[in-house]
């Protein structure tokens, strides 16, 4: 079990390593760690309305900017 985060609605859920599609929003994009490598361990145990990586400081939660 790992955490992902789906890049198109920015939710985050414990998924197993072979999945692929978001269980929120249905699409294919989910991703195991920011781009800057950071992987997401952190990202359930924290519940603010904005997110960001502690890493890099790249906003992590909400859709992406290209949804409607």
């Amino acid at each position: 079990m790992i955490i992902k985060r789906c890049a198109t609605c920015g939710r985050f859920h414990t998924y197993l390593d072979d999945d692929r599609f978001c269980v929120t929003c249905g699409h294919e994009t989910l991703e195991a760690e920011c781009r800057c490598g950071r992987w997401f361990d952190y990202a359930l145990a924290v519940q603010h309305d904005e997110m960001y990586c502690p890493r890099c400081g790249r906003r992590l939660r909400g859709r992406a900017d290209d949804v409607e």
